[in-house]
């Protein structure tokens, strides 16, 4: 168990900033205040990356050859499932997944919730890992539905409850709870067909400040492995940090302190896998499709065993995110041995 810090500025890309309404020029783009020692790029430090850049490229077409065949070949493989299951491989986790989707309404515990899933289930013998959704306080669950679609179009079975009020984790819970129920049901469209030994849990804002208290099993134990909390707002539950017995993606925002606050809590105190991504954003920016590929792709890692995706993520200096503009900063905490 150890502590790695990586540490980075975006430069390049303008067509992807320019699409979500970032500054075109690196240099002008407002930053956050960075922790005590956080490395920023100055003007002559993004020359010198430059050419370093130029120095890769070139190192890096001495060796395409040498790996071209195996990429081929491992591009045309699936990833393993962590039930011994075999899933479509991807290697573009911004774009849609192989499966065509179906939304339910008005489905599980008081017709409170809504359920996004594949069309077809349990198709050559795969079982569905689960994702709970908790939305913001000021965000009805229609606010989050293209990021939703994009995780089920995966092989995800997703549930989200309508309501705001979500603090306290009872939500994602009693979702989770409904789900297993069916699972065992005879005559249900999940009888039997989810893979219970890998559930997840996600929220924005409000929502994932309650996404970390069910990671700690509170209001009480509902399977969870990995949890999501996008931009989340910690004020109720931080004394759950410490407690947090799931993996974690913390996704942040450049332009969000509250979130960045909770980021910091979340790096002092978790004591499991901790990854703190801060997207180039605001708070706002849990409906941004510009982080779509990177939420899918923890989840793929962590409940599917997609060691693609978990490229995304490790190693810690030259990780997918860690040379993606669009990501200011990684931190990882007690990475994978």
């Amino acid at each position: 168990m150890g502590t790695q810090i990586l540490a980075r500025i975006s430069c390049g890309n303008s067509e992807v900033r320019g699409i979500f309404g970032y500054e075109e020029n690196p240099a002008t783009r407002p930053r956050s205040s960075q922790p005590p020692g956080m490395w920023l790029a100055s003007s002559e430090t993004r020359r010198r990356r430059n050419i370093m850049k130029t120095f890769v490229l070139g190192l890096t077409l001495s060796v395409a050859l040498s790996f071209s065949a195996f990429s081929s070949s491992a591009d045309a493989q699936e990833a393993p499932a962590q039930g011994g299951d075999a899933w479509p491989s991807v290697t573009d986790f911004a774009a849609r997944g192989p499966f065509a989707i179906q939304r339910e309404i008005n489905v599980g515990p008081n017709a409170a919730y809504d359920i996004v899933r594949p069309m077809q289930l349990g198709e050559e013998g795969r079982k569905h890992p689960i994702i709970s959704w908790n939305n913001g306080t000021l965000y009805q669950i229609d606010r989050y539905q293209d990021l939703l679609d994009h995780w089920a179009s995966h092989g995800f079975v997703v549930m989200g409850g309508h309501t705001n009020r979500t603090a306290g984790g009872a939500v994602h819970k009693a979702a989770i709870d409904w789900l297993v129920a069916e699972n065992a049901r005879t005559g249900s469209v999940y009888f039997g067909i989810l893979d219970l030994a890998n559930i997840g849990a996600a929220g924005h804002s409000q929502g994932g400040g309650a996404t970390i208290t069910a990671g700690a099993n509170v209001p009480g134990p509902a399977g969870i492995v990995t949890t999501m909390p996008l931009m989340p707002i910690s004020s109720y539950e931080r004394p759950h940090l410490a407690q947090h017995a799931a993996s974690m993606l913390m996704v942040s925002a450049s332009e969000d302190p509250r979130a960045n606050r909770a980021a910091d809590q979340a790096f002092a105190d978790v004591t499991t896998e901790f990854v703190d991504a801060q997207f180039v954003g605001v708070h706002e920016d849990a409906m941004n499709p510009g982080i779509h590929g990177a939420t899918v792709a923890w989840f793929r890692y962590q409940l599917m065993g997609d060691v693609t995706a978990k490229a995304q993520f490790y190693p810690p200096t030259t990780c997918g995110l860690c040379r993606d503009d669009a990501w200011m900063r990684l931190r990882h905490k007690n990475p994978p041995q």
